[in-house]
């Protein structure tokens, strides 16, 4: 895998290839299976998941992914900025444990309060979906998400897809309490086959996928994450307007 790491907007790591161009080649996005699954796609523990990493191509990408070098790699890029956000990890000292998140406990705001932070875990979900309604929705992920990542598995181009982006975002009226106040967006990523983005979910992580005027095809990617048990942000508290 190649990336490079990006300081601006606010930190991110832009990946110019996942795989090799020739297993990328024959790497077919499970769209039936996912077709299949509920609001998050396929995720770990579904049936289905197992049936993808049968194949010997998804198989090595999703060992990559989850595996502890690459965990690793991940978390030194950004370990200064995690020290300089005050992050509750230690880049450095980190231990990748093999805690599956399940579907529901995907959808907690807080999945634990007493866990050691410096114990992290990823989650890779499968994604492919059609034209529907598709909004901007400017957000940070869950407080205990280290980093989250869109990879890309299809191209705006060739899917007649105009919008859904992979947008970041700097907020004008930043009050470090994990809500975007006055959004402006300062970079934005189409789909193109092979490539993805990872960013770091500070409290100035800001981004969201923006809104989705055409489709004919299908937008697919991966989400990846790695993350702690417990929310590892230390923020402000959000005080309506």
């Amino acid at each position: 895998m190649r990336f490079r790491y990006v300081a601006d907007p606010h930190p991110h790591l832009v990946i110019d290839e996942l795989v090799a161009p020739d297993a990328y080649d024959r790497m077919q996005f499970p769209d039936g299976l996912v077709l299949q699954g509920a609001e998050w796609g396929i995720t770990t523990g579904d049936p289905a998941y197992a049936e993808i990493l049968q194949d010997p191509d998804w198989q090595a990408l999703h060992a990559e992914l989850t595996g502890e070098p690459f965990v690793r790699s991940v978390l030194q890029a950004f370990s200064a900025d995690m020290r300089a956000a005050d992050c509750l990890v230690d880049a450095d000292t980190a231990q990748l444990i093999p805690f599956v998140e399940s579907r529901a406990e995907k959808q907690l705001a807080v999945l634990s309060t007493d866990a050691e932070p410096n114990e992290v875990f990823t989650r890779v979900d499968f994604q492919s979906k059609a034209e529907g309604g598709y909004r901007d929705f400017v957000h940070l992920d869950w407080g205990r998400r280290i980093v989250g990542g869109i990879l890309f598995f299809s191209d705006a181009d060739e899917e007649g897809l105009e919008g859904g982006e992979l947008a970041l975002y700097r907020d004008n009226d930043f009050r470090n309490d994990r809500w975007c106040h006055d959004p402006e967006r300062t970079a934005a990523f189409a789909p193109r086959h092979n490539t993805g983005v990872i960013f770091l979910n500070s409290n100035k992580g800001f981004h969201g996928p923006t809104a989705i005027t055409k489709l004919d095809g299908r937008r697919r990617w991966l989400y990846f994450t790695i993350s702690s048990k417990v929310d590892i942000w230390p923020a402000a508290d959000r005080v309506p307007a």
